[in-house]
């Protein structure tokens, strides 16, 4: 099964860091450090898209497909074309730090 896993963390007046990984879960859970996987997410593109649209009991997957479609729109178009069975199926893996300042 194919997942994309998602963790971020707010630093107080520093921005924000996330972590992205796709693959297995167990491949997602090494490649993201062991610090991120308290607000870790890990779902299908086609969970992600419910997410997204308010078709989840969990409101913190819908809040992390927010910051997915805010932050790293491109990586969410990849997400879409996933669940949609299109496009190619890499396995990524992606840091990157928000700065307010």
């Amino acid at each position: 099964m194919f997942y994309v896993g998602v963790s971020h963390y707010y630093a107080t007046g520093e921005g924000v860091t996330i972590y992205v990984a796709s693959g297995s879960e167990e491949g997602i859970r090494e490649s993201i450090p062991e610090y991120f996987h308290q607000g870790l997410t890990i779902l299908t593109p086609s969970e992600w898209l419910k997410a997204a649209a308010g078709d989840c009991e969990d409101e913190y997957y819908q809040s992390d497909a927010e910051v997915l479609k805010a932050y790293l729109p491109v990586l969410w178009k990849q997400i879409e074309e996933r669940a949609l069975e299109r496009g190619c199926y890499l396995d990524f893996f992606m840091k990157h730090h928000f700065n307010y300042a």
